[in-house]
């Protein structure tokens, strides 16, 4: 079965000691982790996305976006429809796709995905708006580290590929020495999404089990 890459999480590198939690990450609640590929899983084709921004107490993260990259397939009208929490819906068609690898002016490594057809969405210009709570590394077990200030954007994702669409957020940081900073990768994420050849075996499979049961009743 093929499965619908969702989601590379990415997380900006902090060299202070105190602070464990990656401060741009993905996070699909509900989801399985795996932790050996330290990846989200979720079956379901409608799922809520959250980009969660950390560590604010020690900057600003800037230019945040959400990029949704197809693999292994071509753009389709409508098959995608990223909703903010709280805002209008965008449904993408394929003229609305780019191909390539993002962003434009620094572009991220290929990690087997690009370059790629890929539309974007902006999160936030920069994370000094508030509303600010407490976060956490979203790994099962996770520690939260001592510095936990952050804002959680929250996303609804309805995708209808069958083969794979993968999401990654990106984003920027001042350095000490006054450089803008790329944020670099951390764990990642997918949803695997059954093809209907695949449902068709598995109802044939439940209905052979059944039929098995009933016999060995009588």
């Amino acid at each position: 079965m093929k499965t619908t890459l969702v989601i590379l999480l990415i997380s900006v590198v902090v060299t202070s000691s105190s602070f464990a939690v990656p401060c741009l990450q993905l996070y699909i609640p509900g989801g399985e982790y795996d932790e050996a590929t330290q990846t989200w899983l979720t079956m379901e084709s409608d799922f809520e996305l959250w980009v969660v921004a950390a560590g604010l107490n020690h900057g600003t993260i800037y230019d945040i976006h959400l990029v949704a990259s197809l693999i292994g397939q071509t753009p389709t009208d409508g098959a995608l429809t990223i909703t903010p929490e709280g805002g209008a819906g965008v449904t993408y068609n394929a003229a609305d796709y780019a191909y390539g690898t993002p962003p434009t002016s620094d572009p991220m490594p290929g990690h087997g995905v690009f370059p790629a057809d890929y539309v974007e969405m902006l999160v936030t210009n920069q994370t000094t708006s508030g509303p600010f709570v407490n976060v956490q590394d979203y790994v099962p077990g996770g520690d939260g580290g001592t510095n936990l200030y952050g804002q959680i954007f929250k996303f609804n994702i309805h995708q209808t590929y069958g083969e794979g669409v993968h999401f990654d957020a990106y984003g920027f940081y001042d350095s000490p020495d006054g450089r803008r900073i790329f944020a670099p990768f951390s764990h990642d994420a997918e949803t695997a999404i059954p093809e209907p050849a695949t449902v068709v075996l598995l109802g044939v499979g439940l209905a052979a089990a059944g039929l098995v049961r009933r016999r060995m009743k009588k």
